[in-house]
């Protein structure tokens, strides 16, 4: 096991929240990613269940904690997604195919952090579409005050992670892993460090 993955998961499983057993001198920051040209527009959805009604297919349950380099959490930030429905669409009106979105689906929504610095978002796992084959899910970390912290995006190591698509080195860090909980459930905890 590689350095940055040890590190993943020992972040992952809470236990650099404390006193290290170990000494490292930072955890490796999360690289920026691009914003992309869907950014949605309009109020802002303040949920982190995206899925409104009776899902018509599986469902996502992302988890994760921001955290400073030094491994403390970061509390009350807010943890803002934006991304494709299952079919590769976007709620946006650069987007073509707006009359073919899912009524159930929100396509955006936030997750304030908790004490531990956690999120979590209900969600479905993004379609691709031509332009940008590699599944993703954008966002954006802000302080209350909506000063912006960072933007990126998470991938996923099971449909193929960021591959040529991120913007930087780094790519492990932007790549969550799926796990399949039951037939209609599906898991994802990324951790995002700034």
């Amino acid at each position: 096991m590689n350095r940055r993955k040890l590190v993943r998961t020992a972040v992952a499983a809470g236990v650099l929240t404390g006193a290290a057993p170990f000494a490292i001198a930072e955890l490796p920051r999360t690289p920026r990613d691009y914003t992309g040209p869907f950014y949605p527009r309009g109020p802002r959805n303040r949920t982190n269940d995206l899925i409104t009604g009776k899902p018509r297919t599986e469902v996502l349950n992302l988890a994760g904690r921001v955290l400073t380099p030094a491994g403390s959490p970061h509390a009350g930030v807010v943890v803002d997604i934006w991304q494709a429905d299952p079919n590769g669409r976007y709620k946006h009106p650069r987007d073509r195919g707006q009359d073919e979105l899912l009524e159930e689906f929100l396509y955006w929504g936030e997750s304030t952090t908790d004490a531990g610095g956690a999120f979590t978002f209900r969600t479905y796992v993004p379609g691709s579409y031509p332009a940008r084959p590699a599944q993703h899910i954008h966002y954006k970390v802000w302080k209350e005050d909506r000063e912006p912290l960072l933007t990126s995006q998470i991938y996923f190591a099971q449909l193929g992670g960021a591959g040529r698509y991120a913007r930087s080195d780094g790519a492990e860090l932007q790549t969550a892993d799926l796990l399949r909980e039951t037939d209609t459930l599906l898991r994802a905890t990324i951790n995002i460090v700034i």
